[in-house]
């Protein structure tokens, strides 16, 4: 048997509805890559096993849930292909998502890591790669910009993308021991992409991957705290700040110098607002406020969405002979 460019590995738990949309689109599109399709059923209590016996896919299933890294790293070791594509069930990819972070792996093979461009039903962006802030805490840059915005229509390096939607070179996620079940649906793609940063391997974004995720709408995160204490005790004296240069390469912010202080600061009203005292609140204070109103909204829409699939499986499910 010829060996596949690459294993897919869908995670799922539950969400059945949400799983056959995901599923659906991906094996009915057409790909360039050869793939084998790996989802990995982590102890679901619903009607996904039966749905998972309606589809073409191969099928590695839990009695009971161990999390997200455990649950990538079953699909792992039964994949075969030399690259290895983690994908949320809870996202829709876009037409050619797949052979555009293949092309970009095989023009790149320094890259370990190649994430795609994630966007929430809108069309702004929820991911188009990860910086480390001054405070050496992960942050998705640009997480609401306009998806076709300039900013994140670049492919380029970064320390860390998220595993919703990436591709790993098989030899590097297993010689690297893949995601660590130490962290528990929370940080386990920050970890590995610091760990192969760390051995010299390239972590990469992939503007033309492009991808809807309604972030969060499956995911049960865990001991969310624990998971950051334990991100901190690794990485917080090992990371190194970088979001400020993507922002200056970007042409978001700008310094000009002269021989005296203070610097001339320019910021782009779409990447901060200049901090104010709190009696005078202004227009752009304002428009934040609107701005993350509107964010919780769409989270809240990404459940609702979850939530009306997820009732019709069921549906469907009881009309089945």
């Amino acid at each position: 048997m010829t060996q596949p460019d690459c294993s897919l590995i869908v995670p799922v738990h539950g969400h059945a509805g949400i799983t056959r949309r995901c599923l659906g689109g991906v094996l009915s599109q057409r790909a360039s890559a050869h793939f084998e399709t790996i989802v990995v059923d982590d102890g679901s209590t619903d009607s996904t096993p039966e749905l998972l016996q309606e589809l073409e896919v191969d099928v590695v299933r839990h009695q009971a849930a161990v999390g997200f890294a455990g649950a990538c790293n079953a699909g792992a070791a039964a994949a075969s292909g030399r690259y290895l594509v983690f994908l949320n069930n809870d996202t829709e990819p876009r037409e050619g998502w797949l052979d555009a972070l293949v092309a970009h792996a095989d023009a790149n093979p320094d890259a370990a890591v190649v994430g795609a461009k994630l966007l929430y039903p809108n069309g702004t962006i929820q991911h188009a790669g990860i910086v480390i802030t001054q405070e050496r805490f992960p942050r998705h840059v640009y997480g609401g910009f306009p998806g076709d915005h300039a900013a994140v229509g670049r492919s380029r390096r970064f320390q860390c993308v998220t595993a919703a939607a990436t591709l790993f070179r098989a030899n590097a996620f297993r010689s690297h021991g893949g995601f660590d079940d130490a962290f528990h649906n929370a940080y386990e793609d920050i970890d590995l992409c610091l760990r192969l940063g760390q051995s010299g391997l390239e972590v990469h974004y992939c503007a033309e991957s492009v991808i809807v995720h309604l972030e969060s709408a499956t995911r049960d995160f865990g001991d969310y705290d624990r998971n950051h204490r334990l991100y901190l005790e690794r990485w917080r004296d090992v990371v190194e700040p970088d979001d400020i240069g993507y922002y200056l390469e970007d042409g978001l912010l700008e310094l000009e110098y002269w021989d005296q202080y203070p610097l001339r600061m320019t910021v782009s009203p779409l990447l901060a607002e200049v901090g104010r005292p709190a009696e005078e609140a202004t227009a752009a204070e304002i428009a934040t406020v609107r701005a993350r109103q509107v964010f919780d909204l769409l989270r809240e829409n990404a459940h609702l969405r979850v939530r009306l699939l997820d009732e019709l499986e069921r549906d469907e499910a009881r009309e089945r002979p």
